[in-house]
């Protein structure tokens, strides 16, 4: 027999997100339409929850800017090696694997328009800059070695990583067809004693 008597509403706390759930939602939002787009309400709303859930982790938007900054310095940097180091020994073969990585898998292709986007930033934001151009003298650094560890002087390494690191980024941004891959070529031109 069902009861005439009104439901209860349901009383069960509303969701709650730690600082990690809303740098990871922000990086999807910054993909996505850039950083004029990482407004708090609207992540809220995205995210189910309400700008309570925000302002407990975080004073304003400017520190949860500061906080994807800091995220993305942290991932950029640990992946720079890490991955490629532990697959292979040889430095050709670890730069060979490097440029088969833009657009390689969706998570790549959600990396690299979060690149995208904070590389736009810094055009107008200094600390955004600045993280751009930490991450960029760390893969350049990174990059220079390999080439030295394969034979080549250190000048000539420097300017063979920065060509590498150019048609590294190109391949993420430059957008075409899927049946497009041309990291082989890249690696035959570039990679080489």
């Amino acid at each position: 027999m069902a009861s005439s008597r009104p439901r209860r509403a349901d009383t069960t706390p509303a969701t709650t997100l730690d600082a990690t759930a809303w740098v990871e939602g922000a990086f999807d939002v910054l993909a996505e339409g850039g950083i004029d787009a990482v407004r708090i309400e609207p992540l809220a709303k995205r995210l189910g929850v309400t700008r309570g859930s925000f302002y407990w982790h975080f004073k304003d938007r400017e520190t949860l800017h500061t906080a994807i900054l800091k995220e993305w310095r942290k991932q950029q940097s640990y992946r720079i090696g890490s991955r490629i180091e532990s697959q292979s020994c040889a430095p050709d073969e670890r730069l060979k694997q490097t440029l088969a990585l833009p657009n390689s898998t969706p998570r790549a292709k959600r990396a690299a328009a979060i690149e995208l986007a904070i590389r736009l930033w810094a055009g107008h934001d200094t600390n955004a800059a600045k993280a751009v151009k930490h991450i960029d003298h760390v893969r350049l650094t990174y990059y220079a070695k390999l080439f030295t560890e394969m034979g080549l002087a250190k000048s000539e390494a420097r300017k063979r990583a920065f060509m590498l690191y150019a048609a590294l980024l190109a391949q993420a941004y430059v957008f075409t067809d899927s049946e497009t891959d041309v990291s082989a070529d890249l690696a035959a031109l570039l990679v080489r004693p």
